[in-house]
């Protein structure tokens, strides 16, 4: 049986990833996000309006989608109670999110330079992908924002023998129904897996 439910949102387990933009002047931000879809060599994500990567991807600025795995969970949540504006919302004031403009710092991360692009690398995250913006979608309180990959980053103690990441290494971050987890045991391989 089931029953029907309410959520506030509907997390129900995607990967966590800090993104980093810039804004016109050169300042670079980062912030947590866990809303994407990629395929190929396009990546799409979710972003909340109103805060400092919204104000960046819309102005143009690319990001790098740094994934973070599980060990780094509470500098993620650390980074999601900052804002890089410079005001608060009322439901930022109700979270306790503060008004930071070094996030990195706070978070104790550090940046690694980009190749083709000018937002940087977040060195601390084992996966980075560098993207250039190609489009952003209104979405009423959210801004999907669409991506091309053009440079991909796999930490080395994560592939195998043939340059592919080793799932069984990597332990990614999840944020399930606002909880952060990570995997587990491999249950089965997709048809496509080692393609």
């Amino acid at each position: 049986m089931k029953n029907k439910s309410k959520l506030n949102s509907f997390y129900y387990g995607f990967p966590v990833f800090l993104v980093t933009t810039q804004d016109k002047d050169g300042n670079t931000n980062i912030s947590a996000a866990s809303s994407s879809i990629s395929l190929g060599e396009k990546l799409i994500i979710g972003i909340s309006k109103g805060g400092k990567t919204y104000n960046n991807v819309l102005a143009g600025s690319d990001a790098v989608i740094n994934i973070p795995d599980h060990t780094l969970w509470e500098k993620v949540e650390q980074i999601g109670k900052l804002t890089g504006g410079d005001s608060l919302s009322e439901n930022q004031t109700k979270w306790g999110v503060e008004i930071c403009h070094d996030k990195f710092a706070k978070a104790g991360l550090h940046t690694e330079a980009s190749v083709d692009i000018a937002p940087p690398r977040v060195a601390e995250c084992p996966i980075q992908a560098e993207c250039r913006l190609v489009s952003t979608s209104d979405k009423g309180r959210f801004m999907l924002a669409e991506f091309d990959i053009v440079n991909l980053w796999v930490e080395n103690a994560l592939l195998n023998e043939n340059g592919i990441v080793d799932s069984s290494k990597w332990k990614p971050l999840i944020f399930n129904f606002r909880e952060y987890m990570t995997v587990g045991d491999t249950l089965g391989f997709n048809v496509k897996y080692g393609n």
